[in-house]
């Protein structure tokens, strides 16, 4: 079965970027013998344990002899944990942060885009990034890279890798590929001619779409502490305004991901939540796609970079989604950053509730 794949290698490699391919060349060329560890960022959604799960394997299939890890910071987000359960993969190499205590001969960072994003590990120096976040802090470090920001998710870019190796995986994994690739492009929303001819790959060599599309859709019930978490945001929401779009900023430290799209749902044009960690804050932001495209920008990402430059720290991301870690000691210094942003974006930036989360995240 990889092979009749294989024969439809060159119009995928035609599609991609040039230089994407010449890299997964001396990627695959690259691989020896020894201890490898996947990180993923933290809390890890669906296109980032995809892409670590499989390349994984793409790695253990080329070099039998080898030790390979899998590193998600704060465990998995409740979609990838729902949707695995729905799958006969049972990833025993599968760690938390502070949970791993193996040896690591060389790391590869997946869909990461800034070092807060790597729990323990935000001080590695060495490793091979693997992403396709626009704005990306951790791409001048990187030893080696993967890296195409022209991609709706890294989903796509580990499975050219797969492509490229002619590994041919259990069936379970390529299905897994497509649900990352699922997540990140919002359901083929921000699908290209690339996506649909990776994923037309992925279900030609066997993999499910409907099961990966019926998995994502099938949510479990809302877990009692996440329920918790989006009444706290609620209830301590402060509500600005820039130009004609409305931003909300809350003080929560769980779940971020799924209350800033709650605000989202509910009439906000962006969405930032802040919560007080060591040495200073993490900041998560989601951004409406219909202010991305008024705006024709990387919104979340420059924002988050914007942030860390000016208050110190690291973050990255891309254009609906971003995060980063604010070295600052005050949230009322976050609030005048954000609204120096604003300014120099829009031209004006206006409390039209202030709310409570200055004093939550004080």
């Amino acid at each position: 079965m990889i092979h009749s794949n294989l024969l439809r290698m060159p119009y995928v490699k035609l599609v991609l970027m040039p230089p994407l391919e010449s890299d997964v060349k001396e990627f695959l060329n690259t691989l020896t013998p020894k201890n490898y560890c996947l990180i993923t960022h933290r809390n890890a959604d669906l296109d980032a344990i995809a892409s670590a799960l499989v390349l994984r394997e793409i790695i253990i299939r080329l070099i039998p002899s080898v030790e390979a890890y899998v590193i998600a910071p704060d465990g998995l987000d409740s979609t990838s944990k729902y949707f695995l359960s729905g799958l006969s993969i049972t990833p025993n190499y599968l760690y938390e942060d502070d949970e791993f205590n193996k040896h690591c001969d060389c790391y590869l960072v997946i869909d990461a885009a800034s070092k807060e994003q790597l729990g323990r590990f935000n001080t590695l120096k060495d490793y091979i990034l693997v992403d396709h976040h626009e704005v990306n802090t951790l791409t001048d470090s990187a030893i080696m890279k993967l890296y195409e920001p022209k991609r709706k998710s890294t989903s796509e870019i580990v499975a050219y890798v797969l492509f490229a190796s002619g590994v041919n995986l259990m069936h379970d994994y390529l299905t897994l590929l497509i649900g990352g690739i699922l997540h990140d492009s919002r359901f083929l929303y921000l699908a290209d001619g690339v996506t649909f001819s990776i994923l037309s790959d992925l279900i030609r060599l066997g993999g499910d779409y409907v099961r990966a599309r019926n998995l994502l859709i099938k949510r479990t019930p809302m877990e009692y502490s996440e329920r918790i978490a989006r009444l706290k945001a609620m209830s301590r929401l402060g509500i600005y305004k820039s130009g004609k779009y409305v931003i909300a900023i809350t003080c929560i430290g769980a779940y971020e991901g799924n209350v800033l799209k709650s605000l989202l749902d509910c009439g906000a044009d962006i969405s930032i939540a802040i919560a007080p960690r060591d040495e200073g804050f993490r900041v998560t932001v989601r951004v409406n796609e219909e202010v991305v495209s008024e705006l024709g920008k990387p919104l979340a990402g420059l924002l988050t970079s914007y942030l860390a430059e000016l208050l110190g720290g690291s973050g990255g991301g891309h254009s609906l989604a971003a995060g980063s870690h604010i070295l600052c000691k005050e949230p009322e210094d976050i609030l005048k950053a954000l609204e120096s942003f604003f300014k120099l974006l829009v031209g004006s930036f206006k409390t039209v509730d202030g709310g409570r989360w200055l004093e939550e995240c004080s």
